[in-house]
Order: C-alpha cells, then structure tokens, then sequence
C-alpha cells in the first residue's frame, strides 16, 4: 500500500487512515445528523410484496430504496449490488437484460442514491453487509438468490458471506464479483495520497460549505472520467457515469474512503466455493487493478476468471452486452439441478 508522509511511519496503517480521517469525522458529523433528520421517515419491518419500489429497513433503522424488476413467479431472483459513487441505476443494462428471465432486486447503498445516510459510524463495508442481509430477509424472503457485486458492491457480498456464511450454498447459489478487491486496494487507486491530502485541508479548512461541496464533487467527477474506460464509449455514457454521483452526499462518500484503505475480506473467499462464482475483471481497470479479481478467482474453490479485455473500471456500461452474457451463463450454472456423487 502506497500512503505519503505527513501520516507517520511508524504507526500501523489502520491507525494512520483512522487518525487522519477523525478530524473529517467530527467536522462532518453535524452534516451527518441535519441528514439523519430529514429522511424518510422510518418504514416498519416487512417483506416487499411486488411492488415496482419499495424501502427496505436496515438493522439501525437506516431506510435503504429498493427497486423490483421483471417476472415476480421468476425461479431465481438476482439482486445487483453497485459500487462506489453510484447508485443502483448504475445497473441499467443488467436489469433489462436479467428481468427476462429472472426477478432482479437492486438497491441503493446506505449514502447513496435514494437511501438514507445514517451516522458516519455505520458507513462501513461490514455495515453493508450487514444492509444486504436486511435487503435479502426483506425483498427476497423465498427462493434461490444470485448476488453480483460491483467494485464496493462485491466488498459488500464478501462482507455478508463472512458475517452469514450458512446462507451461501442454501438460499444464494451463484456470485458474481465484478472489478472488486478482497484486499487494500492500492491508496493511489483509490485517492493518491497528495490529492487526499488537500482534500483533507480543503474539508478541514472549508468546513463543507455548499462551495466546497460543489468544488470536491467536480473534482471527484473528473477523477472519475478518466477512470471509469479503457475504450471509447458513447458521451451519453460518460454523461450518464457523472450523474450517478451528483446526488450523493460527499460527506458520506469521503467517510468511505478509509474502508478501501484497511479492506481485508479475504476469510470469507472460501465460503463462496459453496456456489457458483463468477469474477469478471478489466484488464485495463486502474481504479482496482485486474490482479485483484485474478487474486480472489485463486482462492475461492471453483471460481471462474473473466478477464475482459480493453475494459476500465466501469466495465458493465463499457461493455453491457459481454458482461449481460457472462450473467446470464451465471444464472443457469447457479440454478442448474445439482449432481450428487452416488
């Protein structure tokens, strides 16, 4: 892991990240709370009948938005979990193609999109797991499931497999993990450490007005840009990535960045060999380097690599029609009859 001074070399990294990211903390929790304060309010705990969308409670109350497509009577259903800065719009193309044959659940992650934000404190991968159980118990109370995780979105499906590893092989089948990490990601990768630095001063510094809010997105929209492909796309693809982050609140997306710094999910690897798994890398991803698909296709028991060439990070809106096949196959090896050994 790469991370520059004036963070210490003496202190482990953990410590490092959370001490240079606690004066964010305390100057963003009031922005936190006026967030709290204005969500929906609290819906009570039941299953989603079949309704286009929905609101599902997590386990602190935290209302996440929930959207429901295809066939309800479909025999699987495959719930999509997007990654960092997007939200479950991210998932346009896999959501047409998959509700041809299946019912298909996305959501947006706590901070994002259409969900609530909640405290600073429960923005973490382990909380996220912790959201899509809540997303499972109440969207999809029957039936067999396949997850496909996005970047954070598959940290999300690993974080759940450690937490609830007897619900892979019994109600989750299959596992798609697309250009996601099971290890720290690279610091460069995810922010490098001279733009966190200012980042940390401007926040500090600014104290979050309504100008800097402005400033650090345009900032974070431009990043995004030149690491979302590795070929040319349409400009309405392009257009279409920027707006998925304008609706996030910044605050919530720089408490994150920790979590990518520190992330190990490597102890729930092996709990995927109990289901189909898929992992699609890009070999020109340079947000999450393609050797950490390759990495996570190793240890999980039967695991299948794709490696998508000419591909960036944002590879299911680079290459839909690869990715919606690569899916679809998925599904079928998730549902198909098991062969027991006689």
């Amino acid at each position: 892991m790469v991370i520059s001074p004036p963070w210490g070399a003496q202190v482990p990294v953990g410590a490092r990240v959370r001490m240079a990211f606690r004066r964010v903390r305390e100057s963003l929790s009031g922005l936190a709370l006026r967030a709290a304060e204005s969500a929906p309010a609290q819906p009570a705990r039941e299953t989603l009948a079949d309704a286009d969308a929905a609101l599902v409670t997590a386990a602190d109350g935290v209302p996440l938005h929930v959207d429901v497509d295809g066939d309800p009577g479909a025999p699987v259903t495959v719930v999509l979990c997007h990654g960092y800065l997007a939200d479950n719009n991210f998932w346009h193309f896999q959501r047409a193609s998959l509700a041809c044959h299946a019912r298909v659940v996305t959501y947006d992650h706590r901070g994002h999109g259409r969900s609530a934000v909640g405290g600073l404190d429960g923005l973490n991968l382990d909380q996220l797991g912790n959201d899509l159980a809540a997303v499972l118990d109440q969207a999809v109370p029957e039936g067999p499931i396949v997850l496909v995780g996005h970047s954070m979105g598959g940290m999300a499906v690993m974080a759940l497999a450690e937490q609830r590893p007897e619900l892979f092989g019994d109600r989750v089948v299959g596992v798609g993990l697309v250009t996601t990490a099971a290890a720290p990601v690279n610091g460069r990768a995810v922010l490098p450490p001279e733009a966190a630095n200012l980042v940390l001063a401007a926040i500090d510094r600014l104290r979050l007005t309504s100008v800097s809010c402005r400033a650090l997105r345009n900032a974070a929209l431009a990043v995004a840009r030149g690491c979302a492909f590795a070929s040319r796309v349409p400009p309405s693809v392009v257009d279409f990535v920027l707006q998925l982050t304008r609706s996030n609140p910044v605050h919530a997306l720089v408490a994150l960045i920790p979590e990518f710094l520190t992330l190990d999910k490597r102890a729930a690897l092996p709990v995927l060999g109990n289901v189909a798994t898929l992992v699609i890398g890009a070999d020109h991803d340079v947000t999450i380097p393609p050797e950490h698909s390759a990495a996570i296709a190793r240890e999980v028991p039967g695991a299948r690599l794709a490696m998508i060439p000419n591909a960036g990070h944002m590879v299911p809106l680079e290459h839909p029609a690869i990715v919606d096949e690569l899916l679809h196959q998925l599904v079928a090896l998730a549902t198909a009859p098991r062969v027991h050994p006689a």
